[in-house]
């Protein structure tokens, strides 16, 4: 920013007029008094500045956060730049376009009783004016003066379901992985000893999770993948969950074939994902595809980073995300999205133990 701000002071240093002083002191004198017209002209002359200066200044931040932004439009905006564009300049209020018919008006007042709004051009293209604007965006930039308040991030977060992916990513971890992982391997100790033995096999004891970019989950894998066959389901365990008795919990187990090689592991998608995609296709929720999008990416991110903290799920689940509408033409497939990933656990010894 500290670069961009010196550019825009070198640019306006040129291009804006080089006789300030004696435009000021030409301006305020008794024999320029007509300029201003009357008593209300003369203050809605500095009102009118403010006015202006504010919103300059506010389109030279949102500038720099654009340029900023721009540095992600593929991994956070797929490559869109209206995305780009939509998050670093709109608003969802209509307060600040409120000002803009007031300050027609107090133009056209000066206008009609003197040379006011002359005069507000005069000094808007003042270098000095032009260096007040940039120098006070950027310190109050630099010192978070514009950040918003606890109370209003609170109001923004829950007006545009900003924290949607965070508490989905929170209750999937306490509500579910916290609970299956303790004891994975041991149930798929169990449930190897029905398989062919006859055929080169690898058995996996992890939990990979599928979570594609549309959040769409079909009910059944192998109908996204007919590649993937059902071999079984892990032995179920039973807890008390929130006066649910003897709450049954169990896993599916999938094979495919790679290589010659049979390989067995546990596949299923993020649940929690199918929920915002479902709330993206209900006018009550109110969650455009854009948000749903970006609330996957906090599912994820959330997600991920309570897996990481956790040695017992870092070492038993992985999660796996794709872009769903690539797959289906053949050169890509949920099979050779988990085939390449548990090879990348073995070769990494991400894996605890295969049988």
């Amino acid at each position: 920013m500290a670069l961009g701000t010196i550019g825009i002071l070198s640019m306006f240093s040129v291009t804006c007029k080089s006789t300030d002083n004696n435009f000021w002191k030409s301006t305020f004198t008794s024999n320029n008094v007509n300029l201003f017209g009357d008593e209300l002209s003369y203050n809605l002359i500095f009102v009118t500045l403010g006015i202006i200066d504010i919103w300059v200044g506010e389109m030279i931040k949102r500038v720099f956060v654009f340029c900023g932004e721009f540095r992600f439009i593929n991994s956070r905006y797929d490559g869109r730049i209206s995305f780009v564009v939509q998050q670093s300049f709109c608003t969802k209020s209509n307060i600040p376009f409120l000002t803009l018919p007031i300050l027609v008006a107090m133009l056209t007042y000066m206008n009609l009783h003197g040379d006011g709004m002359l005069l507000v051009w005069m000094i808007l293209q003042t270098k000095w004016n032009c260096i007040i604007i940039v120098t006070i965006s950027m310190i109050a930039h630099l010192l978070r003066l514009t950040d918003p308040t606890r109370s209003e991030m609170s109001r923004v977060m829950e007006e545009q379901k900003l924290n949607v992916g965070h508490g989905l990513a929170w209750s999937y971890y306490f509500g579910y992985l916290r609970l299956i992982i303790p004891g994975l391997q041991s149930r798929m100790d169990s449930w190897k000893k029905g398989i062919d033995t006859t055929r080169k096999s690898v058995v996996v004891p992890k939990l990979y999770i599928l979570i594609p970019k549309s959040c769409y989950c079909p009910p059944s894998i192998t109908a996204a993948d007919p590649q993937l066959k059902v071999a079984g389901v892990t032995p179920s365990f039973v807890a008390n969950r929130a006066g649910n008795q003897r709450r049954e919990y169990k896993n599916t187990v999938y094979c495919f074939e790679a290589d010659k090689t049979d390989y067995y592991c546990l596949v299923e998608y993020a649940t929690p994902i199918l929920s915002l995609y479902e709330m993206s296709n209900s006018e009550e929720a109110g969650l455009s595809s854009f948000d749903r999008l970006q609330q996957m990416r906090t599912f994820v991110a959330t997600l991920q980073e309570i897996i990481n903290s956790n040695p017992e799920t870092k070492d038993n689940c992985s999660l796996l995300v794709y872009d769903d509408k690539k797959f289906g033409d053949g050169e890509q497939s949920i099979t050779m999205l988990i085939k390449d990933r548990i090879e990348k656990d073995l070769s990494d010894k991400a894996v605890t133990k295969t049988f």
